[in-house]
């Protein structure tokens, strides 16, 4: 790939959801030749609203997208393209990517907004209400199922964690470790006085019961809550461009970023979901990417002078 080809281009951001699109905005404003390489599958795709973003409170997410893409159309630097970009290397003063369609690009800067998948439990029903009546973020949903009685699947400290952040929004929680209780005894003594209830007993199964969701246990209990609580152990990454490019992946799991969002690659940022253990949050993700598209700016502008 060459630089001079008519797919070359300042800058290269995978990724067009709310980071990737935020950074564009940022690079269009600049004048910097962009493209926005996305395959087509939001994160928070499941969710029919979001919430906690300011002034766009209880939109759908798809709605959020083709705003950002509509605001994005002024801009004649900035390219959209639905592309699945599977490799990413470094090719002179730049780097090459290569799509599933076989198309290259070429980018003197790459910032990386893929996001992340969550790796849900096999439970059979979970993934169907995913989003829905199975949330996992009290910020983002709790809400619209205040005060309603809820289940949680957690266990150990994760179950620890919710029980003091859901205490504003519920009172009648159980936990569901889905096997050997590993809560603190501590805390079960807390639980008690709270008057949550822990039950041990597999999940069997769940499924939509109304406005709520009916819950099948192993041992053969039926529990019928209003909604359910859970965190995935692990998210993953969509694909390994950060690993391909040596991008230093911390402890938690995330890409490695510093202050000004670059990764541990020179030449390569990144933000969104990719780059925090928690705070998966789209105002993050629309902070990031900002940050992101301007620091790539500065750092071309500081090349160039």
């Amino acid at each position: 790939m060459v630089s001079n080809s008519s797919n070359s281009y300042e800058v290269a951001i995978v990724g067009g959801a709310t980071a990737g699109l935020s950074a564009a905005l940022t690079l269009g404003r600049t004048l910097r030749r962009t493209i926005v390489l996305d395959g087509g599958e939001p994160r928070n795709k499941p969710a029919a609203h979001a919430h906690n973003f300011f002034t766009r409170d209880n939109t759908p997410p798809s709605e959020l997208l083709r705003i950002a893409r509509e605001q994005l159309q002024p801009y004649d630097t900035v390219h959209l393209r639905q592309a699945f970009v599977t490799t990413a290397a470094k090719e002179g003063n730049g780097f090459v990517l290569g799509t599933e369609s076989g198309e290259q690009f070429f980018a003197q800067k790459l910032i990386l907004t893929t996001g992340v998948n969550d790796d849900l439990a096999p439970i059979p029903g979970l993934a169907g209400l995913w989003g829905d009546r199975v949330i996992h973020c009290p910020y983002c949903h709790g809400y619209e199922v205040r005060r309603l009685p809820v289940c949680v699947i957690a266990n150990g400290e994760a179950a620890e964690h919710y029980a003091v952040t859901l205490s504003n929004w519920h009172s009648g929680i159980t936990f569901l470790t889905n096997g050997e209780n590993r809560i603190s005894t501590e805390m079960q003594e807390k639980f008690k006085e709270k008057g949550y209830k822990v039950n041990t007993s597999p999940i069997a199964s769940l499924e939509r019961s109304g406005q709520g969701v009916a819950i099948q246990l192993e041992n053969g209990e039926l529990l019928e809550t209003g909604a359910v609580y859970y965190r995935p152990e692990k998210v993953l990454f969509r694909n390994s461009l950060a690993e391909q490019l040596g991008c230093e992946i911390s402890p938690e799991g995330v890409v490695t970023v510093n202050a000004v969002y670059e990764t541990t690659v020179p030449g390569v940022f990144a933000a969104g979901d990719l780059t925090h253990p928690g705070l998966h949050q789209l105002y993050m993700a629309a902070a990031g990417g900002h940050l992101a598209g301007t620091n790539a700016n500065r750092i071309l502008t500081q090349e160039a002078w």
